[in-house]
């Protein structure tokens, strides 16, 4: 049975068995495989079997920065001064050509990981400059993620949706 896996791992397409009841009482298993097809790999097989590749990683974009540190020279200016701040340090975004996740918390033990099939609709709204903006990403079970002060958003946004399906909304 261990055979069997990791033949199925090595790259072939097709195992058919005729029993599996017949493997393990019979000293010759040779007879119960019947097709080894090593056939020609689709596009679509190819990009579920290629690597993945890192489109963009890292922390929310610095503009968000901006306002907060002005307004610190208010008293209540301190606390969204702060949270912005540890949102820098604590706050990665990793958006690949088969995921987007985000790592988040103290030291990234908080992981949020969505496949681009689940996404129903892309919102978003543009920060103070338009170099980042918030993408909100809606999934087909009406959960939310939230990619907040996203950098470089026009290049991720464009990126995310060549990967979701057509029928994806986008406003």
């Amino acid at each position: 049975m261990l055979y069997i896996c990791n033949v199925l791992h090595s790259g072939l397409k097709k195992i058919n068995i005729k029993s599996l009841s017949n493997l393990r009482n019979t000293s010759n298993t040779n007879k119960n495989f019947t097709v080894f097809m090593k056939g020609s790999i689709n596009e679509e097989e190819k990009k579920k079997l290629g690597p993945e590749k890192i489109f963009f990683e890292g922390p929310p974009s610095k503009v968000e920065l901006i306002i907060p540190f002005f307004s610190i020279l208010t008293v209540i200016g301190i606390i969204p001064f702060i949270t912005t701040l540890l949102r820098q340090f604590w706050v990665t975004y990793k958006i690949t050509n088969r995921r987007i996740s985000v790592d988040s918390g103290f030291q990234g033990k908080n992981r949020a990981e969505i496949v681009y099939r689940d996404i129903k609709k892309i919102r978003y709204i543009k920060r103070i400059g338009s170099d980042a903006a918030d993408v909100v990403l809606v999934l087909k079970d009406n959960a939310q993620l939230e990619l907040r002060s996203l950098p470089q958003w026009e290049e991720n946004l464009t990126f995310i949706k060549s990967n979701c399906a057509s029928d994806v909304d986008c406003q």
